[in-house]
């Protein structure tokens, strides 16, 4: 199991509805607004390194309103 921090910086308006479509992921253990240079931390899990590649490309950076995320995997 991989374990992964992921910041989010949204668009203007746009990290309320970014949250609430993270939160339908099976993925997604956690996704929250914060304040500071990114909008939204969401904790995820994967089955391996290739699954939190998809899932961080195919599903979350696809989501309307989303621009550059960071990823920080768990090492311990």
């Amino acid at each position: 199991m991989v374990e992964a921090y992921v910041t989010i910086q949204t668009g203007a308006g746009t990290a309320r509805d970014v949250v609430e479509q993270l939160r339908t992921l099976d993925n997604v253990v956690k996704a929250s607004i914060v304040a500071g240079e990114f909008d939204i931390v969401a904790e995820v899990e994967a089955d391996s390194e290739r699954d939190l590649l998809g899932l961080i490309s195919d599903d979350i950076q696809q989501f309307e309103g989303v621009g550059r995320t960071s990823t920080c995997i768990v090492l311990g």
